[in-house]
């Protein structure tokens, strides 16, 4: 045989042998993909009990009385094939890895083993602590087709929806106004829950603060950061304050802000103050009430402050406010920076040590008694506010040498101006209590009268004293008069705030 006709000859097998190939059915595995479902266990169930009303006889097609070659034709069983993710023995069209013929005349399929049985034969799963209500019950087909879905995992629908919520009714997680961010972006429950079984409770994969924390990464570089953290915070306790699906409130807070702090604040006697208090800070108003100064996570500063005090009050008194009661505040922002001598407590930064900061039963929230008058009958218990920093001899003593600068030789001016039972002068009828551009927080003018008329006081510092042109009486001057004298406390403060 010479080499042309061995050359015909191999092609003419190999020709064979494709056609073979093409003939003969490849080899199949009988085995299920494997997805893990959980434990179940095995009660007793009739052999021919169908696990699908899919998988009934059709009764618009002649019903065949012997074998078939295959379950799945043009006519048969379509719905099964349909969806885009199959199970693994309904893409291989190996119903017998699930089905066993119960009459072959009839045309009738059981189960390989009982219902319960049939998802563990091939899926296993370690066993939890916390195991979802279905795979409790072994009804598997509860969220699974069987077959096959157009949902991944063959899920019966949605899982942002349609899936769980025929058990779990939206009504029973709060409002909707506000959506867990991942819930309606990702929109999926596995996003924070397991399906089947978890040692967390809720079916958690994580500790809740874990949890919380994988998503919201910006927190978590947030409370590394800050020396200070809410005390929920600290315990990993997010759900004390946060709904985790659903709420009425920003934030998914169960509550409003204030409602919510009042849960844990009420030993504070915040709540009774701002309810039973004529003057309540505006800020616990707004919306964003307790948030609109403190933070809710964690701060770096006293009280979880969101900002150093001063910046924080000067954040909304930058601009003229209008109270309730038709009063007008002055925009602190710009007196402040019209009027470069600061009381004390503001050139630390400070508003507090004069002002309550959530209400008080005091004018401007005033954290001590002050007289609200130009005018008012003297009493130490009236100044209670002012004598926290200040010494009480200054209006109290006569003779004011090593008392106050503000004397006319030993005479205490002070003591003059302020000490009497009938029109005495309170602090502000010379004084201004935030800033001044002049010495001694001296006022360029003083409101007299019921209209408020603006009264010059016209001071002038002098060498040795000072002298007064104002409008309610002629020009005076004082003098300390020469020599030595026992030297007054700064600002007739305190010695300990002196030392501060």
């Amino acid at each position: 045989m010479n080499r042309r006709h061995v050359s015909c000859v191999v092609f003419l097998w190999l020709l064979a042998g494709l056609s073979a190939a093409v003939q003969t059915p490849v080899e199949q595995s009988t085995g299920p993909v494997e997805q893990p479902i959980g434990p179940v266990e095995e009660p007793v169930v009739p052999v021919d009990e169908p696990f699908s009303p899919l998988l009934q006889p059709l009764t618009s097609v002649e019903r065949p009385t012997g074998p078939v070659e295959s379950c799945v034709t043009t006519e048969c069983h379509t719905k099964e094939m349909a969806g885009r993710v199959l199970h693994g023995p309904t893409a291989q069209k190996q119903c017998e890895a699930c089905h066993v013929v119960a009459d072959l005349q009839k045309h009738t399929y059981g189960l390989i083993v009982p219902k319960t049985e049939l998802c563990s034969y091939c899926h296993t799963q370690s066993e939890r602590t916390v195991v979802h209500k279905p795979v409790t019950d072994k009804e598997c087909d509860k969220c699974h087709d069987p077959h096959g879905s157009d949902y991944r995992l063959q899920l019966l629908g949605d899982p942002s929806g349609t899936l769980c919520f025929p058990c779990h009714k939206p009504e029973e997680y709060g409002g909707i106004r506000y959506v867990d961010g991942r819930m309606e972006v990702v929109g999926d429950c596995s996003v924070c829950h397991e399906s089947h079984s978890s040692w967390m409770p809720m079916l958690l994969p994580k500790e809740v603060q874990q949890l919380c924390l994988y998503c919201h990464e910006d927190l978590r570089s947030r409370l590394e950061l800050i020396g200070r953290s809410h005390a929920p915070v600290m315990d990993g306790r997010c759900l004390d304050c946060h709904d985790a699906h659903t709420r009425e409130h920003p934030g998914q807070l169960r509550e409003g802000p204030q409602k919510l702090c009042y849960l844990c604040h009420e030993h504070d006697d915040i709540r009774k103050l701002v309810e039973t208090s004529p003057f309540v800070h505006g800020a616990l108003t707004t919306e964003e009430s307790c948030n609109a100064c403190h933070a809710g996570h964690g701060s770096v500063l006293p009280s979880l402050l969101s900002k150093p005090e001063k910046t924080l009050c000067l954040s909304c008194h930058n601009e003229l406010l209008r109270t309730d009661d038709g009063r007008v505040l002055t925009d602190m922002a710009y007196l402040l920076k019209e009027n470069p001598r600061h009381h004390g407590p503001i050139r630390e930064g400070q508003c507090t040590p004069c002002h309550e900061s959530h209400a008080s039963t005091r004018y401007a929230r005033l954290a001590g008694d002050y007289p609200q008058s130009f005018y008012a009958p003297f009493d130490v218990k009236s100044y209670a506010l002012c004598f926290e920093c200040h010494i009480e001899q200054l209006v109290v003593a006569e003779q004011g040498i090593g008392v106050t600068e503000f004397r006319d030789q030993e005479r205490n001016l002070h003591f003059v101006h302020v000490n009497k039972e009938f029109r005495g002068r309170t602090c502000r009828a010379c004084h201004e209590m935030h800033a001044s551009s002049r010495p001694f927080h001296m006022r360029e003018t003083v409101p007299f009268g019921p209209r408020g008329w603006q009264i010059e006081i016209n001071h002038t510092r002098l060498p040795n004293g000072g002298r007064c042109a104002p409008g309610c009486h002629e020009s005076r001057s004082y003098d300390r008069g020469e020599g030595e004298m026992p030297k007054a406390p700064r600002a007739g403060l305190k010695p300990e705030m002196l030392e501060e």
